[in-house]
């Protein structure tokens, strides 16, 4: 008889068959918090970078909304992965969104409240990128029968402007006055403010201080038209019944290019670099003169940015930017470009003595790619 004992049994299949789930299981938690580690890491560093160097503006033009996608995604895999420690993975979760959610571009709270506004709309604002005015795409009588139908005592335009093979001056100056006969006007650059109140002042905001010749951002040495390039801000002061009331008539530089440039190319990160220049410039300039300003502010425009621009942070940070009654607002593109219509570029902002009665993201009704916005404000 041996004294040596048998040997235990091998597993079976049905034995090392549950262990090899649970690996897996254990593989794909630690996936995902890794790659939820690494998004949150993600954001924090959105938050440092944006507005400080200029290659993050290239993320700064992500729509906003796809902040949201990774976080709910893991967060369904991490339902279908994690049993017991759940609850730990979802804290984690919820902190992630926490951080993305507030720049997402998203307005839940339209789901449970009206349209915004407060008080009496006493001064009515159309503000709009009239995109190469009516001389590239658009017949000149229905361009201006839509502006005549907004009916608007403010009117805050831009691209006064046509294009060839770069941006070439126009002259409608006639028009605008034969079809706005009651109405002070003031064009500056590529702006055009119209106001049924008096105008007490006028200033176009430039940035010749903050950008020297031979810097990134200096306007092209064989470009004629100086000015498209120094001034983006045209300054309006408005008399309302005694009280004056600044208008900021805004169109600013476009941070990536929309053309054919490949990304590929040294061509479009020269072009992301310059700009970078141009629009970080033109906000100190903007937000040197709100801050200086004793008079109830507005701005509206075309800042194109999307609010996850440190930008646009900045005037959130000094002013009270409302969203219109949409889940997602969005402004473009609306015509022309092939791919849907997923970023906000327009803003509106009012400063300490405006309230916002009335505020709308309006149709341009095919004539530009960008929305046209219309607000009623409350003068305090």
């Amino acid at each position: 008889m041996s004294l040596t004992e048998n040997p235990a049994p091998a597993p079976t299949t049905e034995d090392a068959a549950p262990k090899k789930p649970r690996r897996l299981r254990r593989l794909g938690v630690r996936l995902v918090v890794g790659l939820t580690v690494s998004w949150a890491a993600f954001l924090v560093a959105h938050l440092v970078l944006a507005g400080r160097v200029w290659w993050w503006s290239l993320i700064e033009m992500v729509p906003p909304f796809a902040l949201l996608v990774p976080p709910l995604l893991l967060a369904l895999c991490a339902m279908a992965l994690a049993r017991g420690k759940r609850w730990r993975l979802w804290i984690v979760h919820l902190a992630v969104f926490a951080i993305a959610y507030p720049i997402a571009g998203i307005n839940l709270s339209a789901l449970f409240t009206g349209p915004p506004g407060e008080g009496t709309a006493d001064v009515s604002v159309f503000t709009w990128n009239a995109d190469y005015w009516h001389y590239r795409w658009d017949d000149a009588d229905e361009f201006y029968d839509y502006l005549l139908a907004q009916d608007a005592d403010v009117y805050l335009l831009t691209e006064y402007l046509t294009r060839t093979d770069r941006v070439e001056i126009i002259d409608d100056e006639a028009a605008l006055r034969e079809h706005f006969p009651d109405y002070e006007l003031v064009i500056a650059s590529e702006m055009v403010t119209l106001s049924r109140f008096p105008i007490v002042e006028s200033e176009a905001l430039d940035t010749e201080a903050l950008i020297d010749e031979g810097d990134p951002g200096a306007p092209p040495a064989d470009d004629p038209w100086r000015e498209y390039w120094t001034t983006k801000i045209l300054r309006t002061d408005i008399d309302v019944d005694g009280q004056v009331v600044s208008m900021y008539n805004l169109h600013l530089s476009v941070p990536v290019p929309t053309g054919e440039a490949s990304p590929l190319s040294a061509d479009f990160y020269e072009y992301v670099r310059s700009q970078y220049q141009r629009r970080t410039s033109q906000f100190t300039v903007l937000n040197e003169d709100i801050d200086a300003n004793p008079h109830p502010v507005f701005i509206g425009g075309d800042l194109n940015s999307t609010i996850l621009s440190a930008g646009v942070a900045s005037l959130r940070d000094r002013l009270d930017c409302p969203d219109p009654d949409s889940v997602m607002p969005v402004s473009w593109p609306s015509i022309r470009f092939p791919f849907p219509k997923w970023w906000r570029l327009d803003w509106v902002c009012t400063g300490p003595g405006l309230g916002v009665a009335e505020y709308a993201i309006v149709s341009s009704e095919g004539l530009s790619d960008h929305d046209a916005q219309m607000v009623g404000l409350d003068i305090r």
